[in-house]
């Protein structure tokens, strides 16, 4: 019996209950119960009707669309600057043997350095402000998008290559008409890997040396001792980037491989 026969056996609800759907539900509701678990075993770990009531008095406050607003300007200009950077670096390394020996050592170093080590750099060389997070960003999610791009870039046919230089056709054309469309996917993918390691990196960034946003606020409740406020933030931001990753970035990554899914 094929797959397509076991599947069309299965009652509506089975196969509800078996979808990804439904996969994705089950795990929603696994993290809730253990949340809730938690705060029933430990005193200092609030629950969930705590957490909606401090959501609810910081949008009282004004506290929330300001400081969000302030995080998103330097998320966006830092993962822009690092996509910009990354793309023009990667297609380099994927095409040059002596512009990859070049590079590898600082993209692999950049790989290795965590985000919280640049947010610690980046208060000392930029002190307060929005450099410091943007910058962090910047150096956080750079190595992703360079790694993928040049991957990408190696991938491209090596025949049509070495016949594109053999007709000497011109390298701004070779990289506009061959290489790109072919590295669109994992362009795609590198942004993704990006705003998820950049996220991270303005947050901390914020958190250490912020003078406002997401991660800043984040420190005045922790500070205060107030783990409802705290917890408030952390929900806030950690929902911002799934649904990002879910609605976003995963709809742009079917879209940039749709090309490859047809033709297979």
């Amino acid at each position: 019996m094929s797959t397509t026969e076991i599947e069309e056996g299965r009652s509506p609800w089975m196969r509800r209950i078996t979808s990804d759907s439904g996969a994705r539900m089950a795990s929603y509701l696994s993290f809730l119960a253990l949340w809730l678990l938690a705060t029933a075993v430990f005193d200092r770990v609030p629950g969930p009707v705590e957490v909606v009531e401090r959501l609810l008095e910081e949008f009282a406050r004004g506290e929330v669309f300001g400081n969000f607003g302030l995080t998103l300007y330097r998320f966006f200009v830092g993962v822009a600057l690092a996509t910009v950077v990354g793309i023009v670096v990667g297609v380099v390394m994927g095409l040059s043997r002596m512009a990859r020996s070049f590079f590898e050592s600082p993209v692999l170093v950049g790989l290795s350095i965590p985000a919280i080590i640049w947010s610690f750099l980046t208060v000392m060389w930029f002190g307060f402000g929005n450099t410091g997070p943007i910058i962090t960003t910047f150096l956080t999610a750079l190595p992703f998008v360079v790694i993928n791009v040049a991957q990408g870039v190696r991938g491209v046919s090596r025949d049509l290559r070495d016949m594109s230089s053999t007709y000497n056709v011109p390298f701004a054309r070779r990289v506009k008409d061959l290489v790109l469309p072919a590295v669109t996917g994992y362009v795609a993918a590198g942004v993704r890997f990006a705003m998820i390691i950049g996220w991270n990196g303005v947050l901390l960034a914020e958190w250490y040396g912020g003078s406002g946003g997401v991660g800043y606020r984040s420190r005045f409740w922790y500070d205060a001792n107030r783990f409802g406020g705290f917890a408030a933030w952390v929900v806030l931001f950690v929902g911002f980037i799934v649904i990002l990753d879910r609605f976003v970035l995963d709809r742009m990554i079917q879209r940039a491989f749709r090309w490859r899914d047809s033709s297979s």
